[in-house]
């Protein structure tokens, strides 16, 4: 049988396909696998205590779910910033950093995500922030921030896994070529839309590309804003203030991009 000349990407493919990974991989995972136990164990216990551990209390109707929520977010637009910029720009640098500045920015959003629907107090019941067909009529408080979050992060998680996606869609190409097994073949050609490296694909790759990173910069400053909004429409002392969308649009940055720099 005749063998594939081995391409530029070959050694990059073969790490993702490999069967066998070596001792600093495992022992990565088993570090990640020990702290999501230990989130999950301490998201139960505020499930089951109740969120007044997190110092959440009249008149403080936030507290240390609003610093993680408010943290992630501003991780994610830094991040997605960054990788929008070097799209835009069309800078060497987006072959070797993208893919890690846009994977973070959309994870930064689920984990942001987990905050406000813990901070219910009975997470179970977050589809009432939804806008779903109620029989009884009982609509969601659109004057809540609550409401506002979901709206939010939806949007954000869209815009985001859009970059993401996107901009793998030749690299799932190349592991659906490098792969051995028929199923994982078949499993990475679907999610690779037929992409065959042709200039008329490149072409339109480039298109879409460029336009979802240009949904970003808006995005990024709506997104700030509303988070900074859940402070300012409040009475709080220190809280109440209309420059806080303007400081959180600037901390954010500097938070994403401090993550894509490490």
């Amino acid at each position: 049988m005749p063998t594939e000349r081995p391409t530029s990407t070959s050694p990059v493919a073969a790490v993702a396909l490999s069967p066998h990974f070596g001792s600093t991989w495992w022992i990565s995972l088993l570090l990640a696998g020990a702290l999501v136990l230990l989130l999950a164990y301490t998201l139960v216990t505020v499930s089951a205590i109740g969120i007044g551990i997190w110092g959440v209390n009249i008149p403080f109707v936030w507290g240390f779910d609003l610093i993680n929520y408010a943290w992630w977010i501003g991780i994610a637009n830094g991040a997605s910033l960054f990788a929008a910029v070097l799209v835009l720009r069309r800078h060497d640098l987006r072959t070797s950093v993208n893919r890690f500045a846009e994977g973070a920015a959309f994870f930064a959003v689920i984990c942001a995500g987990i905050f406000p629907i813990f901070h219910l107090g009975r997470p179970w019941l977050f589809y009432w922030t939804f806008p779903y067909p109620a029989t009884y009529e009982v609509w969601p408080q659109f004057r809540s921030t609550l409401t506002w979050d979901f709206w939010a992060i939806s949007t954000h998680a869209i815009i985001t896994s859009l970059l993401w996606y996107v901009g793998l869609i030749p690299d799932l190409a190349t592991l659906r070529d490098s792969a051995r097994h028929r199923s994982v073949k078949r499993i990475y050609g679907f999610f690779a839309l037929g992409w065959r490296g042709s200039i008329r694909h490149w072409s339109y790759h480039q298109r879409a590309y460029r336009l979802v990173a240009i949904l970003v910069l808006p995005l990024i400053l709506v997104m700030q804003s509303t988070v900074a909004f859940e402070f300012a429409v409040t009475l709080v002392p220190d809280w109440h203030e209309t420059r806080q969308p303007l400081h959180f649009v600037a901390t954010g940055l500097a938070q994403g991009l401090s993550i894509v720099l490490l």
